[in-house]
């Protein structure tokens, strides 16, 4: 997964498919095919890029 231009230092709102379940939370860096995510519920997680969605922001 890359991140355009605007999407660089800021909140990447992310859905993350792990086995059964379904977690959400924002992009905090990537590696290689790994992306470092931290989840809404406070945990941090090394997920691999196919399993990862971009979540869309809705403007006020």
């Amino acid at each position: 997964m890359k991140l355009t231009e605007r999407e660089v230092n800021k909140d990447v709102p992310v859905m993350v498919f792990n086995g059964d379940m379904i977690q959400y939370g924002v992009i905090i860096g990537s590696s290689d095919n790994l992306i470092g995510i931290l989840l809404n519920t406070g945990d941090y997680i090394d997920a691999p890029a196919n399993k990862v969605r971009k979540l869309h922001k809705f403007s006020k």
